[in-house]
Parts: C-alpha cells; structure tokens; sequence
C-alpha cells in the first residue's frame, strides 16, 4: 500500500496538529538510546541539533529497499519493522526495533544502499540520523566497536529467523516464537501472558505463513489447551507440549 512520505523536520504533524520537538527533547532520546548512551555531552548536544524527528502513521515508510543509505533511524517510540517483500507483494518481517533501538545502521558504515523496508507498526516516532553528520564520530574506537556490536546482533537476529523460517514447519515457527516472547517477558510460571502483534497478518509476515493456515493452527492448538487467547492476547498452558512442537525434528514444511 503507497502511502505518502513526510519531509525530515524537527516540527511534524500528527492528528492535524503540529508537534514542536525541541533539542532537549532529542537529546534526551539519543542519550538514552542504545547506540549513543554514554556519549560525551558535546557529541549528544551536535547530534541532537542536527538530528530530524519524523512522527509516523501505521504503515508508513522510514525507507524503502535499495533506497540511497545516507541515514539512520533511531526509534524513539512505537516499533518499526525490517520487511522483505516477494514479487507477489508477500511480506516477510525479518527484524524489529523499539524505543532507544536503532533501524538501517549499515548506513553509517558506508553501506550504498538499505537492504530492506522499514515501516512503522502503529503510530511512531523515529529520529532521523544522517551520515555526514556522524563521520567524526566513526572514527572513534569506542562508536565504532558499539555500532559493530549492534550490526553483528542484527545479523545473527535476521539469519536466525530465515533459518527458522525457511527450514521448520509452520507448527515448530509458531512455537518457537512463543518460548521466545515468553522468555523475553521471564514469565515463565503458570500461564504465561503474550501480547501478541496487533493484526494476524503482522504475526503471518513474521513466520512466513498464510493467514489462514495461521489462524488454523492457532485454534486448533486452543482446542487441544495448549493455548488460551482473549483478542490479541495469547495465554501458554503447557509448556512441555509446546518446546516439543518447537524442536520437533525437521520435516516437511
């Protein structure tokens, strides 16, 4: 779906009003970001007075693949998605970031060009970062190494759910995602609550499979009680079942 992009500013619309973002504001969010927390006070001052907010709608584009990489983004609130997308329009979410994480940091290496589309899920807010401006700072060791780090946790992230996507069935996608979302909350005791994304369709693109096929599963996994749900809220009852289901030996997909 085409939707239109806003012009980089430090003054954006949302709702039909204008949202002043000041550079105590910015500040603040690269400070307390992965990539720039416990930067020097003047780096955060120069990076917050060149930075530019854009406040976005669900759906919309940070970037598209193959677009020029002369930026990155940090999102400061909401999630963005990394999507690929088949010659059929199909979807595939391979990565996310949140609030203080960063989305298309290759850019600041010197990357030629974005490698997917990132696309707001919900409404949020990313801070725009161009490469010009972080130059001086890629040449200090400490920057350097963060941003590596930060790349190298993307990359395992992204090859590790091609992995599971291409080479499990669908039954063993679904349950590893859910161990995961319950391990990320530690909330593994009685039923576990997982907020689930906000369409089937997200979760769909995020395991590579057809919605029908998903929604399926799903009941059929309730009726069995091994899950419970309320909206988008799943409920994990038996967990034993559920690693057994997520490292089945591989079949046929």
């Amino acid at each position: 779906m085409e939707l239109a992009t806003r012009h980089a500013s430090r003054t954006a619309v949302r709702g039909g009003r204008s949202t002043v973002v000041d550079a105590d504001s910015r500040r603040a969010w690269l400070a307390g970001s992965e990539l720039f927390a416990g930067m020097p006070d003047p780096v955060l001052d120069d990076l917050a007075e060149r930075s530019n907010v854009r406040h976005l709608d669900s759906g919309e584009r940070v970037f598209r693949k193959n677009d020029p990489a002369d930026f990155a983004a940090l999102v400061v609130e909401g999630v963005v998605y990394a999507i690929l997308y088949g010659p059929d329009g199909r979807e595939l979410i391979v990565d996310m970031a949140g609030a203080g994480q960063g989305i298309g940091e290759a850019a600041l290496l010197g990357a030629s060009c974005h490698h997917f589309t990132a696309v707001a899920a919900g409404m949020a807010t990313v801070l725009l970062l161009r490469r010009v401006h972080l130059a001086g700072l890629l040449s200090e060791p400490q920057f350097l190494n963060r941003v590596l780090i930060l790349l190298a946790g993307r990359v395992s992230r992204t090859a590790k759910a091609l992995e599971t996507m291409c080479l499990y069935s669908l039954e063993s996608r679904l349950a590893r995602y859910l161990l995961e979302a319950v391990e990320r909350s530690g909330r593994e005791r009685g039923e576990a609550q997982i907020l689930l994304p906000p369409t089937q369709g997200i979760l769909a693109s995020m395991l590579n499979a057809s919605r029908p096929k998903l929604n399926a599963l799903l009941q059929e996994w309730q009726r069995a009680g091994l899950i419970s749900r309320e909206r988008n809220v799943l409920y994990v009852c038996d967990f034993e079942q559920l690693r057994r289901k997520a490292y089945a030996p591989v079949g046929p997909l």
